[in-house]
């Protein structure tokens, strides 16, 4: 029996991907990126583990404190004066800010209602610069008191860890990312092709339910040449193809040099996203069939097994997927389809086709390093 863990993060439809500003004027972005943490810019809040900004009861005086100390660390003349008090009774009569409420709602929002898991993206102000991306900790787990940097060194401020995290390139990303980074708001909630780019930049291989997949195949070679794209690209295709024939009952051949040559339907052929350099990586998006992970299966074992080996597999049933990254009660019917498809397309290829498959997949991997992140287990 082999089994291939896919180990693709499965999202749920509704999984939020956000932005968080790193404070007025960004100051708070080194502390951000030093302790991979969120936080709203209210020095000293502080809020038990676990209990709600909103509803806390001195929350309006913490909120009053905070923004006396960022008025004082403003400029050079306001921090020659007192640094204020940092009793919270010193406040109780003192006249509320103005946007009272939106402070409070978006240290309510920071540190409690952004869901756990979330994706969140704390951006750079340098073009040339990098990006924070990672993954929201849960409201519940034990937040984190830190100091600012420069003239917020002697501030402290309170926020919710990150996981996972990995920093990106700001070149990478397109004009629309900017707008949101000027505004006054330190929350934005990204959707659409936005939203899809950065699951692309963070996880590499993803699934979001009842949508779409995206294989990434991460390339390490010093160059890519034309023929290496067109491996991929005709391997995608065929199987694509295959599987969108034998849907429709279509028993017409088709092999992998007829694949590169097909026109591809503009609605439901599968996309290729690929970033190349010194090192780089090749995205393939399915939308309507489940191509990218049944590519991903194909490639993983061609690069262990021979095409024969591969039929036999299929052929006495003894090949088993897997996903340890698998969303609880979502992905069971995802794995059946991606294994049966799997069959299918084996089946449909027939031994000596797989061999020149494998034998194609070995060239890429040859010259470039392609690989893709699963893991064959193969019991004796």
């Amino acid at each position: 029996m082999v089994t291939v863990d896919l180990n693709t993060k499965v999202l749920p439809q509704n999984h939020g991907v956000y932005m968080v500003r790193p404070g007025t004027g960004y100051h708070l972005l080194s502390a951000f990126n030093e302790h991979r943490v969120i936080a709203p810019d209210l020095a000293f809040l502080n809020v038990p583990n676990g209990e709600r900004p909103r509803d806390f009861e001195n929350m309006e005086a913490q909120v009053k404190r905070a923004r006396a100390f960022a008025e004082w660390v403003k400029t050079e003349d306001t921090r020659a004066a007192p640094m204020p008090s940092r009793v919270l009774e010193d406040y109780n009569d003192k006249e509320a800010p103005s946007r009272i409420t939106m402070y409070r709602n978006t240290a309510d929002e920071i540190l409690y209602s952004l869901p756990e898991g979330a994706l969140i993206f704390v951006p750079n102000p340098v073009f040339t610069e990098k990006a924070m991306i990672g993954e929201l900790a849960g409201a519940d787990e034990e937040r984190l008191i830190f100091n600012g940097t420069s003239h917020w060194g002697e501030l402290e401020y309170q926020g919710r860890r990150l996981k996972n995290v990995k920093m990106l390139p700001m070149r990478k990303l397109p004009k629309a990312f900017f707008p949101p980074m000027k505004k006054r708001n330190w929350i934005h909630q990204y959707v659409g092709r936005e939203k899809e780019l950065l699951y692309r930049q963070f996880y590499g291989d993803f699934e979001i339910v009842g949508r779409k997949a995206v294989t990434e195949i991460e390339v390490t070679g010093q160059r890519v040449f034309p023929q290496d794209l067109s491996i991929i690209g005709a391997l995608t295709t065929l199987i694509d193809q295959k599987l969108a024939r034998q849907a429709a009952g279509d028993q017409d051949a088709l092999d992998l040099l007829q694949a590169v040559f097909l026109p591809p339907d503009q609605n439901e052929a599968p996309v290729i996203h690929a970033n190349l350099g010194s090192s780089g990586n090749v995205l393939v998006e399915s939308v309507t069939r489940r191509a990218a992970p049944v590519l991903k299966v194909i490639v993983i074992l061609a690069l262990g097994y021979t095409g024969g080996e591969i039929w036999d597999m299929v052929q006495t049933d003894s090949l088993v997927l897997s996903n340890s990254q698998a969303l609880a009660g979502t992905d069971a019917e995802n794995l059946a389809e991606t294994q049966q498809m799997t069959y299918d397309f084996v089946r449909s290829t027939g031994r000596e086709s797989l061999e020149q498959i494998v034998g194609l997949v070995r060239d890429f991997h040859d010259r470039t390093g392609g690989n893709v992140d699963a893991t064959v287990i193969a019991d004796d």
